[in-house]
């Protein structure tokens, strides 16, 4: 019965964001103009002399670093940013007070984004190669074991995101620390290797540092899980210790909103 109201949802925010067409193809085009980005950045970057990143070339490495950010910005935003749009239209209210459990209720409204994410990060990746991404030794299994770990790990920050929302209204500071932070110290578009020896400890205390390096190694070089297993299993500890106290962060939101009532205070 949840996954049938989960499917409903995600239903009904497809049409809801298909209904500003406009606003949905500018979601699409964006790929091929980040696509079209990185493959110029690649240019420049092979006339100064430079042919390799990460074992592959530089056009390689963006293409993943930008479709991996994809849910670097899942993570931080569209949970967060889809229910308080549902709270500002005032359909929250009613869906709380059916038989839908309160979890499925606050975080359903972001399934499509989510969904629509995974498109996007594949669409991506599609044209990258398309334009000259060499994906010829990808080890496409184990990039798919790295991007479900990575992505349960990711799911923790919109969880925390979703939880400060109810709360403070409009006090989200996982936006401000994935945008701020991540995309700087997790190698999204250069390596972490370019950062200086003290600056380099932030990056080793971020999950998003190890998801992409793994994910950069199975499509890159095709590493398999023998090779990955280093930064598995980091990920794995980030998950074990961040998802447990996303559930917290959630059950406690979850408790103050029935007890103070203010959900449709904005």
């Amino acid at each position: 019965m949840n996954f049938y109201k989960l499917s409903v949802l995600t239903r009904h925010n497809f049409r809801l964001a298909f209904s500003y067409k406009l606003n949905f193809i500018t979601r699409y085009l964006s790929v091929v103009v980040s696509v079209l980005l990185f493959y110029f950045l690649d240019v420049l970057l092979q006339r100064s002399g430079a042919t390799e990143v990460a074992g592959g070339t530089y056009f390689t490495f963006l293409i993943i670093g930008g479709a991996f950010s994809r849910y670097l910005e899942l993570a931080s935003h569209a949970f967060s940013a889809n229910l308080r749009e549902e709270m500002l239209r005032g359909t929250i209210e009613p869906l709380l007070a059916t038989a839908t459990p309160v979890t499925v209720a606050l975080l359903g409204p972001a399934s499509w984004a989510l969904l629509e994410g995974t498109i996007l990060a594949g669409l991506q990746l599609g044209m990258g190669a398309l334009v000259g991404a060499d994906f010829s030794q990808a080890n496409w299994g184990a990039a798919l074991v790295v991007l479900l770990v990575s992505l349960i790990s990711l799911m923790s920050y919109g969880v925390f995101s979703v939880a400060f929302v109810v709360v403070f209204k409009r006090g989200d500071p996982i936006n401000w620390f994935i945008n701020s932070v991540a995309y700087v110290f997790s190698g999204v578009f250069f390596p972490i290797e370019l950062l200086p020896s003290w600056l380099r400890l932030i990056s080793y205390l971020l999950p998003f540092t190890y998801a992409l390096r793994a994910l950069r190694g199975a499509l890159m070089r095709g590493d398999g899980l023998a090779q990955l297993w280093p930064d598995l299993l980091i990920l794995l500890g980030f998950t074990a210790v961040l998802f447990p106290l996303s559930l917290l962060a959630m059950r406690y939101a979850t408790r103050y909103l029935k007890e103070r009532g203010e959900l449709a205070h904005y």
